[in-house]
């Protein structure tokens, strides 16, 4: 990072680069007091050369200070506004403070500044598979195996990430030309042979190729006879509906969804859904005294929209990286990273008013497990809120698997089963957009249920915001 054709005179230049060395060396060793005192004298003596700022990114980074980590490396574009390393430096950064579609800006500028670079391709690929930027990753990737030479490591991974972000386009016939050339490389580890294996089971699922799905699949079910991923393809490669997504596999996307979370589902897909369930709550509860348990809590979103609460704000989900980021906005207890369905084995009966689950029963699928375990640890008159992607009362099934490998509930399965578990007040508010898909509304419903007999006075949710309601800044 410290090398650049910036203008100073070789001697100055090379004192200099030995310097902003061991000041990332120190960085690097935790001796972050030392290195903020030589920053500050390398800043006064060199105040213009744009490699500073960025050694001060660094250093803000490990110190936790994203936003300081943001204005360092502006600073080191300013400077330097034709330098490819100070805009990708950038857009890492950007990344991290959660701001994905300035990171992609930057990553942008990067690339078109370096020109046929293959690291600074590879970084922009890697920050636009966070953004969830399918064309520009494939496009990137594509240039960088161009420039790599073929049956390197380097080359072969990049193969595999052009066969998955096909896949998540749906391209499979590029998705599928991708894993062939992993498969035929006489320098492709084990590992990588089973990544590509597993790649074309999705390729083929996607065709409706469900014989060759289940001939790819019985060697590795036979060698990884517990795996949830296999497990769950062996299902639709059979015609069946899985019963939910695999633990393992839902923890590895929202990891890498983490940092762009919000940005991506509030602005992006017009996800509304926690600012909604927040009003429901200050409804029922205007004193704000509840203890509340937010089951897979993600960001901590809810807790956003719902403020400061006169009880324990308790959040649980599967991904670290989720929590990491939940926790930035010191509004919740304490969390869990565990599963949704551990979480509700686990938890003492009769410990809580209020259990939310919100955007997450699309992944979980089965309500079996969940209705009744929620109506055991909630308090009477408590209250269950979820929400759900609307399934048709026509469609077979009382769930349905869609394209996008979520579930869809009918809302006449949710509500009866709700009743049947000791719910005896069962609200539903419609969803018309749930979130977009594809540009379009997705419809969905929210679920407010009520432990216990229906109140003498069943208090209403309240209506819908209106669309022009802001929602707030993403943390």
């Amino acid at each position: 990072m410290v090398q650049a054709a910036l203008p100073h005179t070789p001697s100055q230049d090379e004192a200099l680069t030995r310097e902003l060395t061991r000041i990332l060396r120190l960085i690097a060793d935790g001796r972050w007091r030392d290195a903020a005192y030589a920053l500050n004298a390398v800043q006064r003596r060199a105040p213009m050369d744009a490699r500073v700022p960025l050694v001060g990114m660094r250093l803000a980074q490990k110190v936790g200070n994203v936003q300081g980590a943001v204005q360092t490396a502006q600073r080191a574009v300013q400077l330097a506004p034709g330098w490819h390393v100070a805009h990708i430096e950038l857009a890492q950064a950007l990344l991290a403070a959660g701001q994905g579609q300035k990171a992609m800006d930057a990553a942008r500028e990067a690339v078109r500044l370096a020109g046929r670079d293959a690291p600074v391709l590879l970084r922009a690929a890697a920050i636009g598979e966070q953004v969830r930027e399918q064309d520009d990753v494939l496009d990137w990737v594509a240039q960088a195996l161009a420039l790599l030479p073929a049956g390197s490591r380097v080359h072969t991974r990049l193969l595999l990430v052009q066969g998955n972000e096909s896949l998540k386009r749906r391209r499979t016939g590029q998705a599928r030309a991708a894993f062939d050339a992993v498969l035929a490389g006489a320098a492709s580890e084990a590992q990588d042979v089973e990544l590509a294996q597993r790649g074309l089971v999705q390729v083929e699922l996607g065709e409706d190729n469900k014989a060759a799905a289940i001939a790819l699949l019985e060697p590795l079910r036979a060698k990884y006879p517990d795996d949830g991923d296999l497990a769950h393809s062996w299902e639709l490669a059979h015609g069946r509906t899985p019963s939910t997504q695999p633990p393992l596999a839902m923890r590895a996307l929202f990891d890498a969804y983490a940092e762009t979370f919000d940005v991506h589902l509030v602005r992006g897909l017009h996800y509304d859904a926690p600012r909604r369930v927040a009003d429901i709550l200050r409804a029922i509860y205007p004193d704000r005294r509840f203890n509340l348990l937010d089951l897979a809590c993600g960001t901590g979103l809810l807790g956003v929209y719902l403020g400061p609460i006169k009880g324990h704000m308790i959040g649980v989900d599967l991904s670290p990286k989720m929590l990491e980021q939940a926790a930035r906005h010191r509004l919740y207890t304490r969390f869990h990273q565990v599963n949704v369905l551990d979480a509700l084995r686990e938890t003492p009966a009769a410990h809580y008013e209020v259990i939310c689950c919100l955007d997450a029963l699309i992944y979980i699928g089965d309500l079996h497990p969940v209705v009744p375990g929620a109506s055991r640890i909630l308090k009477d008159g408590g209250h269950f809120i979820t929400t759900y992607e609307r399934a048709q009362e026509d469609e077979e099934g009382d769930m349905v698997l869609r394209e996008s490998r979520r579930y869809a509930h009918k809302e006449s399965f949710v509500v009866a089963l709700h009743k049947a578990n000791g719910f005896g007040e069962v609200r539903v508010i419609d969803l018309p957009q749930l979130r977009s898909e594809n540009q379009k509304p997705l419809p969905g419903f929210i679920v407010v249920a009520r432990k216990g007999p229906p109140p003498a006075a069943p208090i209403t949710p309240p209506a819908a915001p209106a669309a022009s309601d802001a929602a707030p800044a993403a943390q």
